[in-house]
């Protein structure tokens, strides 16, 4: 059984997208496909697909422990491949813009996403005035956009560099409604044209 790993949230928003992206990818892959949270039990020598951006505590301590409990196999998936990852979010950004000179790529926090934030930095060049923030933690959202603000930008587009819609998402349109600036935010990751299709490409690698 193939399956996709996510952190789960919630937010029933998250579960929704979650789901329409298994029935995406099983779609691609002509088989069933099956959405597992953190906390739930793994099907018996699973393919497992973890759903997370950066390698970060959950890819680094309790996914192993879970495909180790089911006897399954690790596929890689978005932490592993943080250029590709960029490359999403950048056209998405691309899509959304209209006539906004501020562009603000927007993780869920900073640590641990070092080889992201460098793809990222490559990325962000295409636009006149970009930043890379996390919505915690250092180099935060808010003081990003409070700086804009104060500097007379009236118009920002968000790129959220996150998998899911939900209360991340939510809170980063609110922080730029509070800095009275009209705020133009990009779609998830999971909402890419393509990425249903790539995440099918993985678990075809991983044969």
């Amino acid at each position: 059984m193939k399956v996709l790993l996510s952190h789960g949230s919630p937010d029933p928003k998250h579960r929704e997208a979650v789901e329409h992206l298994r029935g995406q990818v099983s779609d691609c892959l002509g088989e069933a496909v099956d959405a597992i949270f953190l906390g739930e039990n793994l099907p018996e020598g699973a393919h497992v697909l973890p759903l997370f951006l950066t390698r970060g505590r959950h890819m680094q301590q309790d996914v192993p422990a879970i495909i180790e409990r089911c006897s399954g196999r690790l596929v890689n998936g978005p932490a592993e491949f943080p250029a590709d990852m960029a490359r999403m979010a950048l056209e998405l950004a691309q899509q959304a813009r209209q006539k906004q000179r501020a562009v603000m790529f927007a993780l869920y926090r900073l640590t641990g996403a070092e080889s992201l934030m460098a793809s990222l930095y490559d990325v962000s060049k295409k636009f006149p005035l970009p930043a890379i923030a996390g919505l915690h933690g250092q180099c935060d959202a808010e003081s990003v956009l409070a700086l804009w603000s104060e500097s007379a930008l009236a118009q920002v587009l968000i790129q959220p560099v996150l998998l899911f819609p939900g209360r991340s998402l939510d809170v980063l349109i609110e922080l730029g409604q509070r800095q009275g600036m009209e705020v133009n935010t990009g779609k998830p990751l999971a909402e890419h044209d393509g990425f249903g299709a790539w995440l099918a490409d993985r678990f075809r690698e991983a044969v």
